[in-house]
């Protein structure tokens, strides 16, 4: 399968399961909605965020690929995951209480206190994500999102959407087109927020990444120690060379002496000879 593509369905089957978790939970009237659909979320940061990254937020999307960390086709690919996720998950948590989705309205019934909670809890969700993932913690997402999106439910008039699919998906289960839009508007003002507020404190993350990567400079070591192993085959090599010259010098030596003592007793023979012949003529 398609890397890209598994991403993609990672991302839908993400969405739509927290969309139905907040379709079924505002269905059911329960005190613990808030709790489930941040529970359902965690999760699903937890299960998928290995093959995707765990966004299920276009906000999240776009952050990252401000970032550079997504292309622009992943990032048309991601939203559009979330978008029909959204939708099918929202018509699916209905349908668990027996209602269908409802038909699109008109209108804007988003005030000052609306449009400023869906900016904050928009902006603390992304600096949330972008802080440990800068800080090497994005192994605690998942606890950390679900946290935030239960505190922030507890203190927005909204819920803490803080998600465009989220919204998008809200469309369909009675909320007015224009009422969706604004808020809309106000979770990418969030999103802006959040990347302001990171240009400060993510900053300081920054400048200690490089200091992690100092450790390979040690790499160098070796190189080092390859001259030094050269270094000392080439003076292993003299050292032989006079140690063969001086024993052959000393043999030399004993076969020039031994030739002299073999010519002097052919010498001394020779005149004893001479003597003997000079007999001959006194006899006559």
């Amino acid at each position: 399968m398609n890397a890209t593509l598994k991403k993609v369905i990672a991302e839908f089957i993400g969405t739509f399961t927290f969309l139905l978790a907040i379709a079924g939970a505002s269905s059911s009237g329960s005190p613990l909605k808030q709790i489930s659909l941040a529970l359902t979320l965690g999760l699903m940061i937890l299960t998928l965020g290995g093959i995707s990254g765990g966004h299920f937020n276009p906000a999240v999307s776009i952050y990252f690929f401000a970032k550079k960390e997504l292309s622009f086709g992943q990032l048309v690919a991601y939203v559009a995951g979330q978008l029909t996720g959204a939708f099918f998950g929202i018509a699916a948590g209905l349908s668990l209480w027996q209602k269908t989705i409802s038909p699109i309205t008109d209108g804007n019934q988003v005030d000052a206190s609306v449009f400023a909670g869906e900016v904050v809890a928009t902006a603390g969700l992304v600096f949330i994500i972008a802080t440990l993932v800068n800080n090497k913690q994005a192994n605690l997402i998942w606890v950390a999102v679900a946290t935030w999106v239960f505190a922030a439910g507890t203190f927005t008039v909204t819920g803490a959407m803080a998600n465009p699919a989220v919204a998008f998906g809200l469309l369909f289960n009675g909320i007015s087109s224009g009422s969706i839009a604004s808020i809309i508007v106000a979770q990418l003002v969030g999103l802006l927020v959040a990347v302001v507020l990171l240009a400060f404190t993510g900053a300081k993350t920054a400048k200690k990444a490089p200091a992690k990567k100092e450790a390979p400079k040690f790499v160098p070591a070796p190189i080092v120690a390859v001259p030094a192993a050269a270094v000392s085959t080439t003076v292993a090599a003299p050292a032989k060379k006079p140690a063969a010259k001086k024993p052959a010098a000393k043999k030399a030596a004993p076969k020039a002496a031994a030739k002299p003592a073999a010519k002097k007793p052919v010498a001394k023979k020779a005149p004893t000879k001479k003597p003997a012949a000079k007999k001959a003529p006194a006899k006559k």
